[in-house]
């Protein structure tokens, strides 16, 4: 784990999690049952959905946690110790090289507890509560996330309690044998670099749903770039939900602008074949 004493940075991306969270599926107590568990199981561990995950880990995300131009932080793959092999080796694989990175394997049965650890003891190598981001395997974040990201939380320093949120961002959407299209969004607090430092140092981001987050605490959103690039495809874990919901603020764009867009901030997808996602 990289870090400066009192400025740890940790992002945290749920990799095929075999448990309860802020997903859509196990938002509440009554989900929690064996069935929906071994439902659930079944679905995350299914060897097509593994293989669109992990190509988009490796040409979305991964790509863009090399590319920060602040390397001072931690990047958490939290798993289940359910994910079966040859996929486990795959990730331990894929992230060797990444200094950042550090693979949580857990047998917990929800994200809170799987992180509760983890998070005191980054705290107390940090003099207190980390800076914690969300990120999903499937986005990527702009190369200049978290030096925009710390240059805001120091600002922020003397509140203990306190959310920020970059909302402009990019979206590539292709569902079923629809063409790809493109779109720019604003949407605050969406999942996708979402940030917070909290009092509680064993509190994960997760323990809340990440739109309600300025609900909860005082909260900072920044225009400033374009933040992520976010997938809505069929490999989304949400995708059902995501078609019938779509946001409000996304205008759609043609593909020159999209590309002129990501100059700035996601250069190193110009490099990346998207073709899994872009061609029918």
């Amino acid at each position: 784990m990289v870090f400066a004493l009192g400025d740890a940075i940790v992002g945290i991306c749920r990799f095929s999690f075999l448990g309860w969270d802020d997903w859509v599926g196990g938002r509440e107590p009554w989900q929690h049952t064996p069935e929906r568990r071994e439902k659930q199981r079944l679905a995350l561990y299914a060897p097509d959905r593994l293989e669109q995950r992990f190509t988009a880990f490796e040409r979305v995300l991964l790509p863009s946690i090399r590319a920060q131009t602040d390397p001072d932080f931690s990047l958490w793959m939290l798993t289940s110790d359910a994910l079966p092999e040859p996929w486990m080796q795959r990730l331990h694989d894929l992230c060797a090289g990444v200094e950042q990175i550090s693979i949580i394997v857990s047998s917990a049965e929800d994200v809170g507890a799987a992180l509760k650890r983890p998070l005191r003891q980054a705290a107390k190598a940090n003099g207190g509560p980390v800076l914690q981001f969300r990120i999903d395997d499937d986005d990527a974040l702009s190369q200049h996330f978290v030096a925009r990201l710390r240059r805001e939380a120091r600002r922020l320093a003397d509140l203990p309690r306190v959310a920020i949120s970059f909302p402009r961002g990019l979206i590539i959407r292709r569902y079923g044998k629809e063409e790809v299209r493109y779109w720019r969004a604003h949407l605050p607090f969406i999942g996708a670099g979402a940030a917070v430092r909290l009092a509680d140092p064993g509190k994960s981001i997760f323990a809340f749903k990440h739109r309600l987050i300025p609900l909860e605490m005082t909260a900072l959103s920044i225009v400033e770039g374009q933040s992520f690039v976010i997938l809505r495809w069929d490999a989304g874990d949400t995708a059902t939900e995501q078609q019938k919901k779509w946001p409000r603020n996304a205008v759609e764009i043609p593909p020159d602008e999209f590309l002129r867009l990501t100059e700035g901030d996601f250069p190193f997808l110009l490099d990346q074949d998207l073709g899994f996602v872009t061609d029918p």
